[in-house]
């Protein structure tokens, strides 16, 4: 009972070194760890079901003890125990660490007779015979072959840092310097590689499944002597940056593209394969499908400045500020657009390169880049500027871009460009006005020649008080409504900022609605003030328009706000059944 309580010894797994499986027959399997993983015998073997079948037997859950004195001669044979199915033994180094052998299943599905030797004072007793509950026996009917690793090459994509195709037309060279930096084309030019069809590439590798192996002709090495390919070859070196070995592929070209199975050879195995993968044809690629077909690869989440220069605008600067961005505006920074950079950043990963123009542009005058009509630099940092050119043709029916370190040309889509405004007013963030209610102490409301309404504000109470052309209208204000006006001009957005500021500066000259917003220190009725002002007008004069020009007095910057927007901030803050008069 000590002994059913206590289990089976656990086997500690990271110390196996060796496993024997010997069947029914007397043949016995081996399976061996080495400096290149688990071995049979004659190859490779897949270590995924070795750790399955060491977990298996680890795993071993005893259900009850056999004495094989209750048996007589017929019913012992039953329970295989007598001619066992498997003999396993687990080996670290030369001392066998677990041993157990495999008879029947029992009539517990799942069960199954199993005799493991006895250790300590039982000892000397010999075998111990169990019903076991165990997942070992699945495993152990494999037949000998299905031990053999069916992956030609087992390596994580992760880890791998440098690929080398070799066709006897000549080589492609694929490097990085770690799994999370982009690939980059080393050979037969050096450029940005693309990072989906690298991945296309890796995939196609490491997925080529073994369906048939060959020992090799006793008059060669299935290794290849010479260097250069065949015209049928395809040559592949594979690096990683983990410690250990490079692999060396040999492929025969399929007959047609159709074709999903060929012959290999591998430097880290003898035999000569049969191979398959779905994605074959994918090997044999062009420099160029590899090229990334995307014009830019900017980590959004790492950029710390980013830097617009044109020939129409002032210098945008652009910073991030522990994830806030800041625009450089009038000699101050402030708040940046955030959408606007989102989508110029997501509008340069995503836009697709339409044609490489050129790979070595001695004369750069036919692309307009030699005088670009607008560049962008971002930084990342410890890392030096990236500047990305943009120019055009003579009549501007095409445009190019250029990265300033490299010699590649690329013509891109006009669709683009508006998406990097040159014009610094465009990044400046749409948060026009920001301010604590609690800070509120009065808000004044002209709209045209009506007399301004006064609404006054105790931030100790929170109460309002209200007054036009000198009488008190306080009765007639509805809280909630007052409140929520003032709420919404404490976070003021606008739809945008405006590029074209003569119009603008002449329709605020006589504004169609003001606002004045005295603030005060948050939380307290005395003390200094400050005083605020907001301006609108109609886009056109004496019309009721979409959009209203906006600005707020002493800021040169005019923004765009529609009429849906204002109607909202200065909705009626009155009772809708005002008090009866006295």
């Amino acid at each position: 009972l000590r002994e059913m309580r206590r289990g089976p010894t656990r086997v500690d797994r990271e110390k196996v070194t060796l496993v024997e499986i010997t069947d029914q027959s007397g043949t016995v399997t081996t399976l061996k760890k080495s400096d290149k993983g688990w071995e049979t015998a004659q190859d490779l073997a897949d270590p995924q079901k070795v750790a399955l079948l060491i977990e298996a037997l680890d795993a071993v859950e005893w259900v009850d003890r056999v004495n094989q004195e209750e048996f007589d001669a017929k019913e012992w044979a039953k329970t295989g125990l007598d001619k066992p199915r498997h003999k396993v033994r687990l080996l670290a180094g030369s001392s066998v660490v677990h041993e157990c052998w495999f008879g029947s299943a029992s009539v517990i599905d799942g069960n199954f007779y199993i005799g493991m030797p006895q250790t300590g004072d039982q000892a000397a007793a010999g075998m111990a015979w169990y019903v076991a509950r165990t997942l070992a026996p699945s495993l152990l009917q494999l037949p000998a072959v299905a031990w053999r690793d069916s992956k030609l090459v087992r390596v994580s994509a992760e880890t791998i840092n440098r690929v080398t195709l070799t066709q006897a037309g000549g080589q492609i060279e694929l490097f990085r310097e770690s799994e999370h930096l982009p690939w980059v084309l080393l050979r037969p030019l050096k450029t940005r590689a693309s990072k989906e069809r690298v991945n296309e590439v890796l995939s196609a590798l490491l997925n080529i499944e073994i369906i048939d192996a060959k020992e090799p002709a006793a008059s060669g090495s299935a290794k290849p002597e010479v260097q250069t390919p065949a015209a049928d070859e395809l040559k592949v070196h594979i690096e990683t940056a983990e410690k250990g070995p490079a692999f060396d592929l040999t492929l025969k070209k399929p007959a047609s593209d159709k074709d999903t199975s060929t012959t290999a050879t591998t430097s880290h195995r003898k035999q000569v394969f049969t191979v398959s993968t779905k994605n074959l044809t994918r090997l044999w690629v062009e420099p160029n499908v590899l090229r990334d077909h995307m014009l830019a690869q900017i980590n959004a989440d790492a950029l710390k400045t980013i830097t617009i220069t044109s020939q129409s605008f002032p210098k945008v600067l652009l910073r991030n500020d522990d994830g806030s961005w800041l625009l450089e505006r009038h000699g101050k920074w402030e708040g940046a657009n955030g959408e606007r950079l989102a989508r110029m950043l997501n509008a340069l990963n995503t836009h697709e390169i339409v044609e490489f123009s050129a790979d070595t542009a001695a004369d750069l005058a036919p692309f307009g880049l030699d005088k670009p009509f607008q560049t962008i630099s971002w930084t990342y940092p410890q890392f030096k500027p990236v500047t990305l050119l943009f120019g055009s043709n003579a009549d501007s029916t095409k445009f190019y871009a250029k990265y300033e370190n490299e010699p590649f040309v690329y013509r891109i889509a006009p669709s683009l460009l508006p998406s990097i405004p040159p014009d610094g007013i465009k990044w400046k963030g749409l948060g026009a006005l920001r301010f604590s209610t609690f800070a509120l102490r009065r808000l004044t409301l002209s709209l045209g020649a009506a007399a301004p309404l006064v609404m006054s504000h105790d931030p100790s109470t929170a109460q309002w008080t209200a007054t036009r052309a000198g009488k008190d209208i306080t009765a007639d204000i509805d809280r909630v409504k007052a409140d929520r006006m003032a709420g919404m001009l404490a976070k003021f957005s606008v739809q945008d900022w405006s590029a074209s500021r003569s119009e603008a500066i002449q329709a605020l000259k006589t504004p169609y609605l003001r606002i004045q917003i005295l603030l005060g220190e948050a939380g307290r009725t005395d003390g200094p003030v400050r005083e605020t002002n907001l301006v609108f007008a109609p886009t056109q004069p004496n019309a009721d328009t979409a959009f209203f020009y906006g600005q707020i007095e002493g800021d040169p910057d005019i923004f765009h706000v529609s009429r849906k927007t204002l109607l909202e901030v200065v909705a009626s803050p009155f009772r809708e059944n005002p008090a009866p008069r006295k």
